[in-house]
């Protein structure tokens, strides 16, 4: 199945936490990151859930101060993985 990637910004304080409500949602998304000391994450989202993953990022934001951005540049993860 295809994935898209959604790149978000998030305090470093709430990854972990983020990380654990998304993944706890089964199949919703697989989230990562570029490095431990940056607040930008991945959620690679199964295409089909991409408005659901939208929704739950909407919820998020009200409680972790998560935003949505652009894939920064720099970005090293690989895109196929």
């Amino acid at each position: 199945m295809r994935s898209i990637s959604l790149f978000f910004r998030v305090p470093l304080a709430e990854i972990g936490y983020v990380r654990a409500v998304v993944e706890a949602h089964e199949g919703l998304a697989y989230v990562r990151s570029a490095a431990a000391n940056r607040g930008e994450i991945e959620w690679l989202v199964p295409e089909p859930l991409g408005e659901d993953a939208r929704a739950h990022a909407a919820a998020r934001a009200a409680e972790t101060g998560l935003q949505e951005i652009p894939r920064p540049a720099d970005w090293l993860v690989d895109p196929e993985v």
